[in-house]
């Protein structure tokens, strides 16, 4: 789309194959006739996001993996469903050590605590930085002194939902369409009106950028340390995007609703569900791109917003590994 970011997005049904080295996208019409080709080079893709009906076969799936390639899926109402997760000899995140001392850190509930007391506080902060950028006054003192105290993941937890429930009280302050964008409660698993279907659409991006970015360490991204992994496949990208779902989620939805980049007629309903059009889905994905590659100064270096959570990953990768001190990024 724009800058060097190294997703692909399919907004169209059609088949994805493989030729001599090659991946090709072939889009089809109506009718399920090829009206279209164009080349994705695979040595300048690192995930495609699959946002249609899409045909594809074992042969094109497993030269994605040897070239590991991440595939996320969606279904037809833009709701997350899966991914395709590389497990060939040229994966790069194979390393005995780091599992067994990120198991060692899960098992250590002293140590698990810790880790996922600073995501949550580092998300906490995040959120409220958002809020101050919006002149809206919002005291955390309560929350981050409950969280210090708490000893225990599901105290954590209650920590962390009690906050997320007050910070998004305060977004009728922060957008101002609140005939189409008023949040009332948060509601997942189908969003239940626009501005929660913005939301769950932008940080289920966020959870696959952070999916990807563990990908490229040697973490292994189904041991999380807030989330629980028992019922997941993976956890991990969860506990790293509370980190960043504030700084980069929440200001894409702001900025966009504010400017009127997203309106109400961005959005349609099919069989009661509510989702975007595929020009909306343009709009978002130009917006995050533009942002993922932005870069800030962090510690003395010019970083995109990919690399500092990949950045992020490293640091609690020599948390669970070297017994370093972790503390989650905060936005200043």
């Amino acid at each position: 789309m724009q800058k060097n970011d190294r997703a692909h997005f399919i907004l169209n049904s059609g088949r994805l194959r493989r030729q001599d080295n090659n991946i090709y996208f072939d889009k089809y019409d109506d009718e399920m006739s090829v009206v279209a080709t164009k080349i994705l080079p695979i040595n300048a893709v690192d995930e495609i996001y699959i946002l249609a009906k899409v045909d594809m076969d074992s042969y094109t799936m497993a030269f994605l993996a040897d070239n590991n390639v991440l595939l996320h899926i969606f279904s037809p109402y833009q709701s997350f469903r899966g991914n395709f997760f590389p497990n060939t000899s040229n994966s790069v995140n194979k390393s005995g050590f780091v599992l067994l001392q990120q198991l060692r850190s899960f098992d250590d509930e002293i140590k698990r605590s810790y880790i996922a007391r600073e995501i949550t506080r580092a998300h906490i902060l995040n959120d409220a930085l958002n809020c101050k950028r919006h002149g809206v006054k919002f005291d955390t003192n309560p929350h981050i002194s409950a969280l210090e105290v708490a000893k225990t993941i599901p105290e954590i937890m209650a920590v962390e939902g009690s906050f997320q429930k007050l910070y998004y009280e305060e977004w009728n302050e922060i957008i101002s369409n609140q005939k189409s964008f008023k949040f009332t409660v948060r509601s997942k698993r189908p969003p239940a009106d626009k501005i929660n279907s913005f939301i769950s659409y932008v940080n289920t991006r966020i959870y696959n950028v952070c999916l990807s970015e563990i990908y490229k360490t040697e973490l292994d991204p189904r041991i999380g340390f807030l989330h629980e992994p028992n019922y997941r496949s993976l956890s991990l990208h969860l506990d790293l995007a509370e980190i960043f779902k504030p700084i980069l989620g929440d200001t894409l939805i702001f900025s966009m609703l504010n400017k009127k980049e997203i309106t109400a007629k961005d959005f349609e309903t099919n069989a009661g569900r509510i989702k975007f059009t595929n020009d909306a889905v343009q709009k978002i994905e130009m917006k995050m791109i533009s942002k993922l590659t932005d870069q800030i100064e962090v510690g003395g270096q010019k970083l995109t917003w990919r690399q500092i959570i990949r950045r992020e990953a490293n640091r609690l990768k020599k948390c669970i590994c070297e017994n370093a001190p972790y503390e989650g990024f905060v936005y200043k």
